[in-house]
């Protein structure tokens, strides 16, 4: 399911459920304030379920934050005080069972997959026919350049995952991007300059979720 109709669905149910406490059918304020944690979770998941455009370790790290907060409330056991360990366990493991480089390299096949844990990566993109990936970034940064790409004719799209992190990509300038998500005191911004050439109808996607973390696109 894409960005978008993620987006489109937070709006719709919060909407209806404002809605009906209006009509004093339901108190949905006290609702969300006992289960807003589903918030968490239900985005980690959709992280996991679209794992070709996305990290499964970025979904599984929201779903046990988002877990913790949902016991927490339903529990008298103060669980946030065991969060932070249990994330330094998290990332760990990641570590340890997983292929991350954080390297500056060149990259030339269609899907780009990066994460970067409390760690920097900077990636130049040569690829002929460059589709998207994901870009994952927990406690870290990623500098993704793709001016000297090559994108595929149906364009590419890329998921960003920013956790207390940062995503910076550079793009040709007759490239459009179109930017969506789900931004948790967090954002991005788009800083490309408009472009009428006869290519210009080529299209990159980006799918946002940012949590204290930020996107920025520019060319």
């Amino acid at each position: 399911m894409s960005g978008r109709v993620w987006l489109g669905l937070f709006f719709l149910v919060f909407g209806l459920g404002f809605l009906m406490q209006q009509a004093d059918l339901l108190d949905f304020t006290q609702i969300l304030a006992t289960w807003w944690p589903l918030i968490l979770i239900f985005i980690g998941i959709s992280q996991i379920v679209n794992r070709k455009h996305s990290s499964m370790a970025s979904g599984l790290l929201i779903i046990v934050i988002g877990g913790l907060f949902l016991v927490n409330q339903w529990f008298d056991i103060n669980l946030t005080i065991y969060l932070w360990p249990i994330i330094l366990i998290f990332i760990g493991l990641i570590f340890i069972f997983s292929r991350v480089k954080h390297e500056k390299s060149s990259h030339t096949e269609q899907d780009i997959n990066t994460v970067a844990f409390f760690s920097g990566a900077e990636i130049k993109s040569q690829s002929n026919d460059f589709r998207g990936g994901s870009v994952t970034t927990v406690f870290g940064g990623a500098e993704l350049d793709l001016r000297e790409a090559v994108f595929s004719d149906e364009g590419a799209t890329l998921a960003l995952t920013s956790v207390f992190g940062g995503v910076s990509i550079m793009v040709p300038e007759h490239i459009h991007v179109e930017i969506s998500g789900v931004p948790i005191l967090g954002g991005w911004e788009d800083k490309t300059r408009s472009y009428s050439g006869q290519d210009s109808h080529l299209l990159l996607k980006l799918n946002c979720i940012t949590i204290c973390g930020g996107v920025e696109v520019k060319n």
